[in-house]
């Protein structure tokens, strides 16, 4: 009986590590299949780890991932929320909450937006107390205070505060940040400042077209030029850039 019973144990252990390999074989295929943008794919993996009575949180965040990258963003709610309601101590989950909700405030009128609102910055604020070094969960509640309301909270003072803590971890994601804060608190040679930085920092033609509209609104037209001329070079579909080139152009064409 002993014989048979330590039998019966190595076979369970065995078929347990078989369904674990073949879970975590299926979520790095998901997660390739999404990082080169094929969404079937990534859809199909993740499907029966997703469902069923045990879903898989893993399967669920990356799902709720997946449904973002399809626009649906109601979906990737409910996704991330129940794989943060079945893994509540994973940072990850909660930050993967805050941008759904967030992509879903747009889709939604102004009294629902408040609602979302509340949501997202308790889920960032949730998740950077599990993390403190949670980037997404930095990067959102960055953009979260320089953009709500006074009454809502909102302080470009704290929002330069997150950003200037996501630059230790992330000089570019930083930079960028600290960029767009000091934008719209309208100081233009500090947002000049942070935008050149990050643009040094990475070769990126989001960086380069922030850096080439601060220059063009405070006058600096030739050194804009060359900016949104980088950053075709780095992105030919960069339609924004290309649109302000021809405004920049405009007024010479019509002297």
């Amino acid at each position: 009986m002993k014989i048979q019973s330590h039998s019966l144990l190595a076979a369970v252990a065995a078929i347990c590590l078989t369904v674990a390999a073949s879970a975590q074989t299926a979520l790095e295929t998901a997660g390739a299949a999404l990082k080169f943008g094929d969404l079937a794919a990534a859809d199909a993996a993740l499907a029966p780890l997703a469902t069923g009575e045990k879903p898989d949180p893993a399967a669920l965040n990356l799902l709720s991932q997946v449904r973002m990258a399809q626009k649906n963003t109601k979906d990737a709610i409910a996704l991330a929320e129940k794989a943060a309601q079945l893994a509540p101590d994973n940072a990850d989950y909660h930050a993967q909450l805050g941008i759904a909700l967030s992509a879903r405030m747009p889709e939604l009128a102004f009294m629902q937006q408040a609602m979302i609102a509340g949501k997202m910055r308790k889920a960032f604020e949730r998740a950077v107390a599990l993390d403190p070094k949670n980037a997404n969960a930095l990067v959102g509640l960055a953009r979260y205070f320089a953009n709500a309301p006074e009454i809502a909270g909102g302080s470009l003072i704290k929002a330069a505060e997150f950003a200037a803590r996501l630059k230790e971890l992330d000089p570019f994601l930083g930079e960028s940040e600290l960029g767009r804060i000091a934008e719209r608190g309208e100081k233009l040679s500090e947002a000049l400042a942070h935008y050149e930085a990050a643009a040094q920092t990475k070769p990126d033609a989001g960086a380069q077209f922030n850096y080439g509209r601060v220059l063009a609104k405070l006058g600096k037209t030739d050194e804009a030029r060359t900016r949104f001329e980088a950053t075709l070079k780095l992105n030919p579909n960069f339609e924004a850039a290309r649109k302000a080139l021809a405004e920049l152009a405009a007024p010479a064409a019509a002297h």
